[in-house]
């Protein structure tokens, strides 16, 4: 119980992706049902008419032509075949009809998927819990009243709808077989149509539940949330300590490119700015190490053990510190400023030599 309640949190996009490949949709059984009403309207409206004609065409040549057939095996399969020929051709597209809308309304509640996972054989289906949890669980409860729900408001909606003719049904006793046929057909229409509206709004509610039920049923918790973040983008601790790993090991890649430098130029304790510059062969001052305080500090002392000019100079250590990329010439805008301590570093050498 405590574990749903901290399940408040939404669903995430891989949970949601996860549950559809396991066959987990949301479905709403009362959007076929009303999609076979549809069907059944269009039939009755179109292809009932055609369908009635054929069928009573059929039984009128039947009805008429008793004498020519014949009886016995051969004949009495002659008959059955037409018959059944007959049949299949008035009834093959109001049944395809029916089955094209009742496809139709399966997938308005959502996309089909195909998973196996449903149809594997599992041992936990067979387990007599299980099934009675199933049987007598929230949700058998919730489709068991409303199927009690829709029962009874289409025998209530039939029943007032069909009391005014029970008068007129008398009158067909002993009618026209198509005269019979054309009152029960224009009586089942009427009702259909009566019983549409309600259904098709028990469909939209049904359809609005169950996405509701669903999307409760897949929320996670807190806790849940951060498992799968580290399923699927790493352990945020091991994550931090390669990034740690990683920069130190730049870090002395670069402490060991200082000894090389030709100038390190200083804050002269908070920057440093560790410059290599070859002339006749570098168009432009190289940056091959930089940093700030502690790691300034062990700039400064690496180039003090291996003898390397420190400048100090706090306006240009801050801006190529900000602007200067490792590895990479020095900006342009800071060609002039660098050149006067370049040219000052090879003026110092030159007297000392």
């Amino acid at each position: 119980m405590a574990d749903k309640e901290q399940k408040t949190h939404a669903p995430t996009g891989k949970r949601i992706d996860d549950a559809r490949r396991k066959g987990d949709v949301p479905t709403a059984p009362e959007m076929r049902h009303a999609a076979v009403f549809a069907a059944m309207l269009l039939v009755l409206g179109g292809l009932g008419v055609h369908a009635f004609a054929r069928l009573g065409t059929m039984l009128a040549r039947i009805w008429g032509r008793a004498d020519d057939f014949r009886v016995d095996p051969a004949g009495a399969q002659g008959l059955a075949s037409g018959m059944l020929g007959q049949l299949a051709v008035v009834f093959a597209p109001m049944f395809a009809a029916l089955v094209a809308f009742a496809l139709i309304g399966g997938t308005m509640a959502g996309m089909p998927t195909i998973s196996w996972s449903r149809v594997s054989p599992k041992w936990s289906k067979l387990s007599p819990i299980g099934g009675a949890k199933r049987l007598f669980g929230k949700p058998a409860l919730v489709e068991f009243g409303k199927t009690l729900a829709k029962l009874a408001l289409v025998i209530g909606i039939a029943a007032a709808v069909l009391r005014p003719h029970v008068v007129a049904l008398g009158t067909l006793v002993g009618a026209d077989p198509a005269e019979i046929g054309r009152a029960s057909g224009g009586l089942v229409a009427v009702l259909i149509k009566a019983v549409a509206a309600p259904v098709a709004a028990l469909a939209l509610f049904d359809l609005l539940y169950q996405r509701h039920s669903w999307f409760a049923k897949l929320k996670m918790s807190l806790q849940e949330i951060k498992d799968e973040h580290k399923q699927t983008e790493g352990d945020p601790k091991i994550k931090g300590k390669i990034r740690q790993i990683g920069m130190q090991r730049a870090r002395r890649r670069m402490m060991s490119k200082v000894p090389d430098a030709s100038v390190v130029i200083t804050n002269p304790t908070h920057f440093a700015v560790a410059l290599k510059y070859d002339y006749g062969r570098m168009g432009a001052p190289v940056v091959v190490a930089k940093g700030v305080d502690a790691v300034a500090l062990r700039i400064r002392a690496i180039a003090t053990e291996a003898g390397v000019p420190i400048v100090e100079n706090r306006p240009l250590a801050r801006a190529l510190h900000a602007g200067a990329e490792l590895d990479r010439p020095i900006p342009t805008e800071h060609y002039a400023a660098v050149a006067e301590v370049i040219g000052y570093v090879m003026r110092l050498a030159q007297r000392r030599g």
